[in-house]
């Protein structure tokens, strides 16, 4: 479920209440897919589809969409983790905000 979303010159960035994905940012120009997981890994997804983007954004479960819409595409990870305690404290902000 999307915390928080974030579009700004084609692209699109989200946080989400995952315990597995928690952020993405999707460059429609270029059709490419940043994943943020909640190891700290992070994958980049070459040509994904708007469509398919979508069904991945908008699943109860974007672990589960991952799987389903995502992982068939050209992907590369990256070699470096990344620092997901500043993400993870957004989504505990986002969360008390929403529940308040």
């Amino acid at each position: 479920m999307i915390l928080n979303k974030h579009v700004n010159e084609g692209k699109i960035e989200n946080i989400y209440d995952s315990t597995n994905v928690i952020a993405t940012k999707y460059d429609m120009g270029i059709n490419k897919l940043a994943v943020i997981f909640g190891s700290g890994q992070q994958y980049l997804y070459h040509d994904v589809t708007m469509e398919d983007y979508q069904k991945f954004e908008d699943s109860d479960s974007q672990g589960k969409a991952i799987h389903k819409y995502i992982k068939k595409y050209k992907n590369e990870k990256s070699v470096e983790l990344v620092d997901v305690a500043v993400i993870k404290e957004q989504i505990e902000k986002l969360k008390n905000e929403r529940d308040n």
